[in-house]
């Protein structure tokens, strides 16, 4: 049985959606998005933004988050062990890499996003 813990007065959907947002900017804004046409991306970046707060604010289990996500256990892993840096590095190195390449945002590189994000949310950037 997978216990969900959930600190009272917490709105989950509100700080999903401020380290969504946070990703977005560590790309370089939704404008940035749209010239490497890669709105496919926002999915993943959703998806990552969830299982770091819901690892991060909740304490889930890398089961419960799969569970709850509809993603596999080591998808959820892959994304909580990313490395930020990396994830920024490649981030920086998108103007020199293939257009095959930018089609997809790898699992490791949202997760290291979104870590990032959460971090600097927590550190009081927004």
């Amino acid at each position: 049985m997978v216990v969900e813990i959930k600190p009272e007065n917490v709105d989950e959907e509100k700080i999903v959606r401020e380290v969504f947002l946070k990703c977005i900017d560590l790309l370089g804004g939704i404008t940035r998005l749209a010239e490497f046409r890669n709105l496919t991306w926002l999915a993943s970046l959703a998806r990552a933004s969830y299982a770091v707060v819901l690892r991060e604010e909740f304490m889930m289990s890398e089961d419960a988050i799969a569970q709850r996500l509809g993603l596999t256990r080591q998808t959820v892993r892959n994304i909580l062990r990313a490395d930020p840096k990396k994830a920024l590095s490649r981030v920086k190195e998108m103007d020199s890499i293939e257009p095959e390449e930018k089609r997809e945002l790898r699992v490791h590189t949202a997760g290291g996003l979104a870590k990032k994000a959460y971090r600097l949310i927590k550190e009081g950037e927004s």
